[in-house]
């Protein structure tokens, strides 16, 4: 279960307190204030689970095992097992994450260490030493880098906590001395090779894509597609989907087509900007997904409104005024919960002829019928709680991690949609999970009767013949090399992908070593200095020399072009406003520099349309907000139009004029009717200077 923010309830620790206090009244405030797996028995029990989506996630505390038993296992030690489950309890109530047994691995860690150093397993005891003795242990047992280094992360968050909390005030500071590894993406083995060239999918697979999308026919098809789709504009994460509600289309002011999206892994909401070429695509994706998706979603809406009702739907054979706490026979039961036709046709055989009872046996042999008529026939009533209680999730009734309901999801459907032997069950609602996104880009192993993917729906194979097996992952692989290949900004692109942090786009590069060799020479073989937009296309330093200043240094990169500050004379006191400042110059051809303008544009317009409202019925200051957003907006929109134009040629550099951003000397100097430029006739009188910004000072 995900708690709100509001709901929970944060231990506060009192420095004068001592050590073993503050870790009674920790314990205590887990085991009284919080209430995380107490259905399943809470502190009273040694295993701990929760599922999210198809798959569940459990949390044993036990001892370290080579074996790794979930059955058979050996209890930690008290008092460290009590602390133990608080510390899982308290931080899987703030935020429960799947990766919850790395979690329980570092805990182990610590459990042995202690034992090992001190002969007990109790917190309280943790040192240097007791460090120390993690780190070897954690070196001996997990030789892989990758999981040592995210241990590191979580031992550091541990050991924090014990200062923070005033548990182990004098624990040393220990930073994770394991580094996050080689992406395999860039390593030059001969397996990492193999793996990168199996890893990005080639043009042809990418295209057979756009193919399904564009034969799609029957509803099946139409919702896996559109699904798929919805991963092709942007980098994205499958399990990023189900977050998407029928309104996360977002068109900007100046026309262009953005979803609204939630990245994973701390990137938050964003607006993904759609492709010109894919636009009409992404609208059509979402059309289809809206109308597939209403009965579910009718049914989700109507299940919270009336939680005591059942959704009487067009299969009840009840007549309208059938009581909701009346019970039902054998095949009105049948009908109301969406069994196969020839199952309702054998109740109906046997209800005609024999007892109810007999119509009843039936049914019966499903493990869930019998429990819900353990105590007589089922009423509606009784079936609208069994179908609340199998659909809703923890987070019901919004979506994970969300303000938004579940019956505004994009990807809802109702469960067994596209079943080809039943029917669809239509009270019930579903959100598509990862695996089965992934069963329809690869053929499933491993089972008698696997389903058909996309592609061998089309009879779609890859160029040599064989079966196209994917995975949504591959497809924002591709996207993002392809965009590495097109020269994207580093900065860009993590933001394009929902990345958090710039450094993991190269986890996602692979592009071939010839392409990188031929980058490289690109650069080598200059026969001259390049222009600074070749440079900025090469991912080279842009000289002030190269925009056409007469000073050494550096250019930096914005987000709308270059700055020509110099850092090391004063701090800029524009405070971001990059597009009214006479040190910023765009060049036309910068990679997505136009579009950020856009965008910007649209924002500062959407300023300017309310101060204009505010100011039009009196709201004390508006004009003055009029006038600066209408000063700004103009020269936004003026370099836009100048990058547009067909005039302006291919890496031309504009700035914004001189005379349009005096300096605040020169602004005051002027207000006095002084000359502010030396080579000017009247010369400068110095001490009315001084006076004049002594005057200002005050």
């Amino acid at each position: 279960m995900r708690f709100r923010l509001a709901e929970i309830i944060y231990f506060q620790s009192r420095s004068e307190l001592d050590a073993r206090q503050n870790l009674a009244a920790f314990i205590n405030h887990c085991r009284s204030n919080l209430t995380l797996y107490e259905d399943q028995g809470g502190f009273s029990v040694n295993k701990w689970q929760f599922k999210s989506g198809n798959r569940s996630f459990s949390m044993a505390f036990s001892k370290y095992n080579e074996k790794n038993d979930p059955y058979n296992f050996e209890t930690l030690d008290e008092p460290f097992l009590t602390f133990a489950k608080a510390r899982v309890r308290y931080t899987q109530s703030h935020r429960q994450v799947k990766s919850v047994g790395q979690n329980m691995i570092i805990l182990r860690l610590l459990h042995d260490a202690l034992i090992f150093v001190h002969g007990a397993a109790d917190v309280l005891k943790a040192d240097g030493l007791v460090i120390q003795k993690v780190r070897e242990l954690a070196d001996s047992r997990y030789p892989v880098s990758g999981l040592r280094y995210r241990l590191g992360q979580l031992l550091e968050l541990l050991y924090e906590f014990l200062r923070k909390k005033y548990l182990v005030p004098t624990l040393p500071q220990w930073v994770n001395p394991w580094s996050r590894g080689r992406s395999k993406a860039e390593q030059t083995d001969k397996a990492s090779r193999k793996w990168q060239e199996e890893r990005c999918p080639s043009l042809h697979q990418m295209t057979s894509i756009a193919d399904c999308f564009s034969r799609a026919e029957t509803s099946e098809e139409e919702y896996w597609s559109s699904v798929v789709t919805m991963l092709m504009f942007a980098p994205s994460r499958a399990g990023e989907l189900p977050s998407l509600t029928v309104d996360c289309l977002h068109v900007g002011a100046t026309g262009s087509l953005g979803v609204r999206w939630c990245g994973e892994k701390g990137f938050g909401d964003t607006i993904k900007w759609v492709p010109e070429v894919m636009r009409e695509t992404v609208i059509e994706a979402h059309r289809r997904l809206v109308d597939i998706g209403a009965p579910a979603r009718a049914a989700a809406k109507f299940a919270h409104d009336n939680p005591n009702l059942f959704f009487r739907h067009e299969g009840c054979v009840t007549p309208p005024d059938f009581a909701e706490n009346k019970a039902l026979s054998a095949l009105e039961f049948g009908c109301a919960m969406s069994f196969g036709a020839s199952t309702l046709e054998l109740i109906e055989a046997r209800s005609k002829v024999c007892d109810d009872e007999v119509a009843w046996k039936i049914l019966s042999s499903t493990n869930w019928v019998h429990k819900i008529r353990k105590d007589g026939n089922p009423t509606y009533q009784q079936l609208a709680k069994y179908t609340l209680g199998e659909y809703r999730n923890n987070d019901w009734p919004n979506l994970a991690g969300s303000n938004r309901p579940i019956w505004e999801a994009l990807l809802l459907v109702r469960d067994r949609e596209f079943h080809k032997s039943f029917g669809p069950r239509a009270f019930s609602w579903v959100q598509p999970s990862v695996n089965q996104i992934n069963w329809q880009l690869a053929p499933r192993t491993g089972i008698r009767y696997p389903p058909k993917t996309l592609f061998q729906r089309f009879d779609i194979v890859n160029e040599d013949g064989s079966e196209i097996a994917l995975t949504s992952h591959q497809l924002r692989v591709w996207l993002s090399t392809t965009a590495e290949r097109g020269g994207m900004d580093s900065w860009q692109l993590a933001k394009w992908a929902g990345r958090a942090r710039i450094q993991d786009n190269r986890h996602y590069d692979l592009r071939t070593p010839t392409e990188r060799e031929n980058q490289a020479r690109e650069i080598m073989f200059l026969d001259e200095r390049p222009t600074a937009l070749q440079a900025i296309k090469l991912n080279l330093p842009v000289s002030y020399e190269d925009l056409g200043l007469n000073r050494m240094g550096i250019a930096d990169v914005t987000e709308y072009g270059m700055c020509t500050h110099d850092y090391a004379m004063s701090p800029c006191v524009k405070g971001g406003e990059c597009m009214i400042c006479k040190e910023h110059v765009c060049i036309k051809g910068m990679p997505n520099t136009l579009e950020r303008i856009k965008r910007l544009e649209e924002l500062v317009a959407t300023q300017f349309e309310k101060a204009k409202t505010d100011a039009s019925v009196g709201v004390f200051g508006a004009d003055r907000w009029v006038t600066h957003l209408g000063w700004k907006l103009a020269h936004i929109r003026t370099q836009r139009v100048r990058l547009e134009s067909s005039d302006t040629p291919e890496g031309a550099i504009l700035w914004i004029p001189p005379e349009h951003d005096p300096s605040p000397i020169k602004r005051s100097l002027e207000q006095r009717h002084l000359k502010s430029k030396p080579n000017e006739n009247r010369l400068v009188d110095f001490s009315e200077v001084i006076a004049l910004l002594g005057a200002s000072g005050a």
